[in-house]
């Protein structure tokens, strides 16, 4: 009797601690499935970014370069009509000047995959002007530095992002966005009585990027983007994710 309860006691003994192993590995699990999921829904969480970005080759700057011959032939008659005649004038151009394209941009992420927003974005062009003068009597030609002439570039963008690679410290995505640029244009003379033209035109914009990869915590990222349009053709920024 007593051996036979001396082996119940230690199949009871041997059932108890069997039963405790196994909800210390249920309690585990569970806490390391609530910890993974928590990481994970923390992250999805992030529903809003904003970032900064500055890209090389905008495609109003583009245009902008592109576009001088026509303010040439503006700026050409404007000259003739200064000298009242006795000279026949043009304007020339030195040398580009780009400022970097920057935008500011903010998306948000109505669901995994896709953020909805756009962006601001910003550049300039800048160009010495040169009056070259002919005269009409004997034919002597001269050139001065008379003035300057600018382009500065604004557009507003709207746009969606599509995230293919949403990790906690990577991703992958690619960017689509459509909208209108303003391209204020001035050309000024030094001297009072010169040219002083004024123009804005208005052109539809976006940017197109394929290839976008970003890195970081799950709230501050740096990234970089491959594509074409207002950001430029290759950009890089810094975004913060909450």
């Amino acid at each position: 009797m007593l051996a036979s309860t001396s082996e119940e006691d230690i199949n009871t003994y041997f059932l108890l601690y069997a039963m405790n192993k196994f909800l210390v590995i249920v309690l585990v699990s569970i806490i390391s499935i609530t910890n993974i999921h928590a990481q994970k829904h923390e992250y999805y969480d992030t529903k809003h970014e904003v970032g900064v970005t500055v890209g090389v080759d905008a495609l109003s700057q583009v245009v902008s370069a592109i576009a001088d011959f026509t303010s040439i032939l503006v700026s050409a008659a404007a000259t003739t009509a200064v000298t009242g005649g006795y000279y026949t004038g043009h304007y020339s151009y030195g040398d580009k000047s780009f400022s970097p394209a920057i935008s500011v941009e903010y998306y948000y992420h109505v669901n995994n995959i896709i953020g909805l927003g756009g962006f601001l974005g910003y550049n300039s062009l800048k160009r010495d002007m040169y009056a070259e003068w002919t005269n009409n009597s004997d034919g002597t030609h001269r050139k001065e530095l008379t003035g300057k002439a600018s382009r500065y570039n604004v557009s507003l963008i709207p746009g969606a992002k599509f995230d293919w690679v949403r990790k906690k410290h990577f991703g992958f995505y690619s960017k689509f966005a459509l909208g209108v640029t303003l391209m204020f244009e001035k050309q000024k003379d030094d001297d009072s009585k010169g040219t002083d033209y004024k123009d804005t035109v208005v052109i539809p914009n976006g940017q197109l990027s394929l290839v976008g990869l970003e890195a970081g915590s799950t709230h501050l990222r740096g990234y970089m983007e491959l594509g074409f349009g207002e950001q430029g053709l290759l950009l890089a920024g810094v975004k913060y994710k909450f």
